[in-house]
């Protein structure tokens, strides 16, 4: 996966950058960092496997992202490892065939 995102340092001139990272969240975090810093971040995407990914550079204000990310995904994970009971409000919990 690579982010790529441009910055504007003080002379007013536009610098390209790639940087290579293994998850998602933790190039998020790398660029929330950098919007936090003064670092001018103008804009930014993510590749990965040939897609490219707008990211709004101004929701990123210095906060790790991995870490809600991580706690949802231990949610989700717990929710798919838990059985169905009759009494779940979700509709596919009682759909039958």
């Amino acid at each position: 996966m690579v982010l790529r995102f441009t910055t504007i340092d003080l002379l007013g001139n536009e610098r390209e950058h790639s940087w290579w990272f293994s998850t998602m969240e933790y190039s998020l975090d790398v660029l929330s960092s950098l919007c936090s810093s003064n670092k001018h971040v103008s804009k930014a995407e993510l590749i990965d496997n040939g897609q490219h990914t707008s990211l709004p550079v101004d929701a990123f204000d210095g906060q790790t992202i991995s870490t809600p990310f991580q706690q949802l995904e231990s949610q989700w994970q717990e929710l798919l490892l838990s059985p169905a009971t009759g009494n779940s409000t979700w509709p596919l919990a009682t759909w039958q065939e």
